[in-house]
């Protein structure tokens, strides 16, 4: 047989309670920042992310693809998931998809998390 959790005295009304110290930010475009989070939920976007943010320069799938030991089609899957989230930028050459950072949702990332 167990023995009864004790009852603790109620505490004070939601009324009596001291008022937030602070209150949303009616600025936040927090249905942007979470699927920016969302989009970087997976460790391998924030892999990608971060080859194409310290690359500097638009860089082609074909030199992405022996950086992650996943298939090519699995890594574009994840490329794709950053340019809907418009945090990658896609520019098409030919046969060839070659990626970068997008500047602004870096910056909107930066001022958010800053």
């Amino acid at each position: 047989m167990s023995t009864p959790l004790p009852t603790l005295p109620a505490g004070p009304a939601a009324a009596a309670c001291c008022p937030p110290s602070t209150a949303l930010d009616a600025a936040l475009d927090a249905e942007r920042l979470a699927a920016l989070a969302k989009a970087l939920a997976e460790p391998v976007r924030v892999h990608i992310l971060d080859v194409l943010r310290r690359h500097g320069e638009p860089l082609c799938q074909c030199e992405l693809v022996p950086l992650f030991d996943i298939p090519q089609s699995t890594l574009s899957h994840h490329v794709n998931k950053l340019v809907k989230a418009g945090l990658v930028e896609v520019e098409r050459r030919h046969k060839w998809a070659y990626y970068s950072v997008s500047p602004a949702a870096l910056e909107e990332l930066t001022a958010w998390l800053s």
